[in-house]
C-alpha cells in the first residue's frame, strides 16, 4: 500500500514530465485503436464477405496443351496434321458428365444449358443470320464445341432460374407474360422481335423441327415474351437474341435424346455448366477430383475468385497498411517510452538511494516505478481509446476510400494506355470491350465501406500492449537499479 501512495505522489510530484509521457502513450493508443479496428473490422468484412459469396467453377479447354499436342512436342505441326481428325479424338464434355462433376462434396449445386439449332415451319426468322448466343466463348464458360448446323433458330434448354444469368443480371427482361416453370414441358419464352415479326403472344403455340428430319417435330408453348437489352455489337435493328428460344433442360435433352436415335437426325449440342462450390478452399480438391472422375487433361477448371480478389484488394490493402503502422507506431513509441524512462531513473537517482539506503528491496523499488508508469498509461489507454473509437470509422472509410481510388486511377491508366479514355471517340464502349478481351472488369464491385468499431477484443488489445510497453520500459529501470549500491549513489550525489 505504501508503495502505492509514494507512486500516486511521485506522479504529482513530477507533472510536466507525467504528462509528457501520457501525452505519448495517448498518441500510441489512439493510433493503435485506430489501426486495430480498421485491421480486425476488414479481417472481419473479408471473412464474412467470402463466406457469403458464391464462389463458382467452370470447365474450359487448356487450348495451349490442345498446341502442344497438335506438334507432338516440336515447334511445328507435322506436315500430315489433320486439325478435323485431331479435334474429333477430343472429349467433348455432355450433360451427363457435368451431373457426374456435380455429384461431389464439394458442389453445393450447378447450373446446367444445353443449346442447339432447330427449324420452323411455323416461324419466319427475325434476321438471315442464325441466332447468336449470350454463352460466348470466353474463358471459363464453354465446355464443350458445337459444330455447324442448320437450324434458323437457336434453342438453349436450362435446369434452373438461376443459370438464365440474363435475367438475373438485367440483360434480358419479361416485357410480357412470366418465365416458364422449370419442370414444365415443351414450355418457352421467345424475344419480343420474334413475336412481333411472326404475331405471336403469351398462349401462342408453334413447332419446331429438327432440320436433320423435318417429321421430327415439336410444339412449343409460349409462357413470355423478354427483351434483350445488350449490345449487338454490329450495327443492327435486331438484338443478338432475336431468332432465340429458350426453354427448359429436360424439354431440350428429350428432344436431343430423340435426335440421337438416328446417327443421320442427330443434333449437334453445345453443353455450358457451372458449378457452385461450398467454399473457396476446395478448388483445388475439387480439380483433383475432376480429374479422377475423367476429366480430359484438354480441360481446365477456372473460377471466379480473380474477381473477388479484385472487389477486396482495397479491403486487404488497408489491412496490410494497417498492420504496418501498427508496427512502426509501436517500436517508435515505445523506443521514446525507454529513452524518456532512462532520463527519469538518471534524474531520480538519488531518491532511489535514499529508498534503498533506508532498507527498500530492489523489487519494492522496482515496483514503484512500475506502478507509477502503469498509472500513466492506463489513463492514457482510456483517454486514447475513447478518442481512437470515435475517430476510427471515418478515418478507416475515408482511407479505404483512397485505396479504392488509387485502384480505379490505376485501371484507367490502362485504359488511356490503349487510347481509350474518357476523353477519346467512342471511349466508353470500345474501353469497355477492350477490358472484355483483356479480362479485366472496369466496373468492380468494390467494398466500399467497413464498420470500424471499437470492441472489447480491441480494449483488450490495447491493455495488452499498454502492459507491454510498461514491461519494456520499465526494464530499464531494473537494469539501473540493480547496477547501483545504495552508498554508491549517495556518494555521488555528495
Amino acid at each position: 500500500m505504501y508503495i502505492i501512495k509514494n507512486a500516486f505522489k511521485s506522479i504529482t510530484r513530477s507533472k510536466t514530465r507525467n504528462v509528457l509521457i501520457g501525452i505519448i502513450i495517448t498518441v500510441i493508443a489512439i493510433t493503435c485503436c485506430i489501426a486495430l479496428s480498421i485491421k480486425n473490422s476488414a479481417n472481419e468484412v473479408e471473412k464474412s464477405y467470402l463466406d457469403s459469396y458464391k464462389v463458382t467453377a467452370q470447365l474450359s479447354l487448356d487450348r495451349g496443351a490442345l498446341r502442344n499436342d497438335a506438334k507432338g512436342g516440336s515447334t511445328e505441326k507435322p506436315a500430315d496434321f489433320d486439325p478435323k481428325a485431331f479435334m474429333s479424338n477430343v472429349q467433348n464434355i455432355t450433360p451427363e458428365d457435368v451431373m457426374k462433376y456435380g455429384v461431389s462434396d464439394y458442389v453445393s449445386s450447378y447450373l446446367l444449358s444445353i443449346q442447339t439449332n432447330m427449324d420452323s415451319t411455323d416461324l419466319t426468322k427475325v434476321t438471315d443470320t442464325v441466332a447468336t448466343t449470350d454463352n460466348k466463348q470466353i474463358p471459363g464458360r464453354v465446355t464443350s464445341i458445337m459444330e455447324g448446323s442448320s437450324g434458323d433458330f437457336r434453342i438453349i434448354g436450362y435446369n434452373s432460374l438461376d443459370a438464365m444469368t440474363q435475367f438475373i443480371s438485367s440483360t434480358y427482361k419479361i416485357t410480357d407474360g412470366e418465365i416458364f416453370d422449370i419442370d414444365s414441358s415443351n414450355s418457352c419464352v421467345i424475344s419480343i422481335e420474334l413475336a412481333e415479326e411472326n404475331s405471336l403472344k403469351v398462349g401462342s403455340t408453334f413447332k419446331l423441327n429438327n432440320p436433320n428430319n423435318e417429321a421430327e417435330s415439336y410444339t412449343f408453348t409460349v409462357t413470355g415474351i423478354y427483351e434483350d437489352t445488350s449490345e449487338s455489337g454490329e450495327f443492327s435493328m435486331f438484338s443478338n437474341s432475336a431468332n432465340q428460344i429458350l426453354t427448359t433442360y429436360n424439354t431440350l435433352n428429350n428432344i436431343v435424346t430423340k435426335s440421337n436415335e438416328v446417327e443421320d437426325s442427330k443434333l449437334n449440342i453445345q453443353t455450358n455448366a457451372t458449378f457452385n462450390l461450398v467454399s473457396a478452399d476446395v478448388v483445388d480438391a475439387f480439380t483433383s477430383e475432376l480429374k479422377v472422375k475423367g476429366l480430359s487433361d484438354y480441360y481446365t477448371v477456372s473460377t471466379n475468385l480473380e474477381s473477388f480478389n479484385q472487389s477486396i484488394a482495397p479491403l486487404k490493402n488497408l489491412s496490410s497498411f494497417a498492420t504496418t503502422f501498427l508496427i512502426i507506431v509501436l517500436l517508435i513509441g515505445g523506443s521514446i517510452l525507454v529513452i524518456l524512462n532512462m532520463l527519469n531513473i538518471r534524474e531520480r537517482k538519488y531518491e532511489i538511494g535514499v529508498l534503498r539506503a533506508i532498507g527498500m528491496k530492489k523489487r519494492m523499488v522496482l515496483s514503484q516505478f512500475v506502478i507509477e508508469l502503469l498509472m500513466v498509461t492506463s489513463i492514457s489507454i482510456i483517454l486514447g481509446s475513447t478518442i481512437g473509437s470515435v475517430a476510427s470509422v471515418p478515418v478507416a472509410n475515408y482511407m479505404l476510400q483512397s485505396e479504392i481510388s488509387s485502384q480505379e486511377s490505376a485501371q484507367t491508366q490502362v485504359n488511356e494506355n490503349f487510347g481509350k479514355g474518357p476523353g477519346t471517340n467512342g471511349g466508353n464502349q470500345v474501353r469497355n470491350n477492350m477490358m472484355s478481351i483483356f479480362g479485366n472488369n472496369s466496373n468492380v464491385d468494390y467494398i466500399d465501406k467497413i464498420n470500424a468499431v471499437v470492441d472489447i477484443k480491441i480494449i483488450l488489445e490495447l491493455a495488452g500492449i499498454g502492459i507491454i510497453l510498461t514491461i519494456i520500459s520499465s526494464s530499464i529501470s531494473m537494469i539501473f537499479i540493480s547496477r547501483y549500491t545504495p552508498l554508491k549513489i549517495l556518494s555521488n550525489r555528495a
